[in-house]
């Protein structure tokens, strides 16, 4: 049994489902932001992506039962047989003797144990997560209860759990009843760095951004741009990621910008002059947890319209650096919302100056990288183990 010393080079097996790259949406960014900030205080030994091997008998037979049948089936992304078979993978795949294991995301990972300190960053637990998305009665409640079990027994050995919201680790702590006091709620920044000012030029630009189009809330978007295009000429809506869905082909002032990549230069430049330029973001999303395009947004001084749930009032603060509507939104208080902000421009005005502000204080990977690596260092300098 050794004692680890802080002067040491410390290594961390980073494990994820994902490749290292920025682009591909949020999770994607987060991951590749993760990695790139332990980078700086680790030696870094990337195991991703680690897929779950689902069995295809076991996925058709919960199928049948759920889309046929009309019984409950089994979750079997999480199947004791898949656990177990990403345990196996994940030993051959681990580097010999790491002083720690960094997992992103917990669910899929809840039956590997490793011989020394392991640490969780995730946006929500899988209870949460599930409750989102899914039905339940599409399931069968023993199988659930028997991921989230594993789950929670997960975290509660792990050494640190990093949460991306407070409202994400508050949901997880009250539906497994954890007791550890080992959860951080850290944050999450954006993939594109603030600009040095804002820079936005007075137009009435619009913004969403989501690779989901109606999920996002992009169909109440359409119908409140709809109605007030007449009453403000100079508005216009332009739509990156996914492909807008309705009848907007033929309404002036709406532009699809299609997928653009930040890790590409040229795309990356062509959304910071949009947001650069843009009046507001517009985020009545039906699902989400902390949206990245909150934050990216806000670096660019441009306040959002958003909805009152998820971790979304923690990246805006309501009346301050933007608006939040009740959830689920309609398109009466998204259009109420936005009239506001387009009739009152000294309460504007000051909305952009916060929403800058906050952002770039509270939503900076540096800041999260470091009380990330310094949590990290702590418990590993305080193990006594083989390594």
């Amino acid at each position: 049994m050794v004692s680890i010393t802080i002067n040491q080079p410390l290594n961390l097996a980073y494990i994820s489902q994902l490749k290292r790259q920025s682009a591909g949406g949020g999770s994607y960014a987060v991951n590749w932001h993760a990695i790139d900030q332990l980078s700086r205080a680790f030696e870094m030994n990337y195991m991703g992506p680690v897929a779950p091997e689902v069995s295809l008998c076991e996925d058709w037979n919960s199928k049948v039962r759920r889309k046929f049948l009309r019984i409950p089936g089994k979750f079997t992304f999480f199947s004791e047989s898949v656990l177990r078979r990403t345990a196996r993978k994940l030993d051959r795949l681990m580097p010999s003797k790491p002083h720690g294991v960094f997992y992103r995301s917990a669910a899929p990972w809840c039956h590997h144990h490793p011989a020394c300190p392991y640490f969780v960053y995730l946006d929500v637990v899988f209870h949460t997560f599930f409750h989102n998305t899914f039905r339940k009665e599409e399931f069968i409640t023993d199988d659930l209860e028997r991921i989230w079990k594993k789950e929670a027994a997960f975290l509660e050995r792990a050494s640190a759990v990093f949460f991306e919201s407070r409202w994400g680790m508050e949901k997880g702590i009250e539906s497994y009843q954890l007791k550890g006091n080992h959860y951080h709620a850290l944050g999450r920044g954006g993939v594109i760095a603030p600009p040095d000012e804002d820079r936005w030029d007075g137009s009435l630009r619009l913004v969403t951004m989501a690779m989901k189009f109606r999920q996002k809330g992009g169909d109440l978007v359409l119908e409140v741009f709809r109605r007030l295009k007449p009453r403000y000429p100079g508005l216009s809506w332009h739509i990156i990621g996914g492909a807008p869905e309705g009848d907007w082909n033929g309404i002036e002032g709406i532009y699809y910008e299609g997928v653009l990549r930040p890790d590409e230069a040229m795309e990356r430049a062509k959304i910071e002059r949009l947001l650069a330029g843009a009046f507001l973001l517009l985020h009545p999303t039906r699902e989400d947890t902390s949206p990245l395009v909150l934050t990216e947004a806000a670096y660019f001084g441009c306040p959002s319209i958003s909805v009152r749930h998820f971790g979304i009032p923690e990246l805006v603060l309501d009346g301050e650096t933007g608006l939040l509507i009740d959830f689920p939104a309609t398109a009466d208080q998204l259009e109420q919302a936005l009239v506001q902000l387009l009739e009152d421009r000294p309460l504007y005005l000051r909305m952009r100056e916060e929403a800058r502000h906050h952002a770039v204080r509270e939503s900076s990977w540096d800041s999260i990288g470091r009380r990330m690596s310094e949590i990290i260092h702590r418990h590993l300098s305080e193990w006594s183990g083989p390594v």
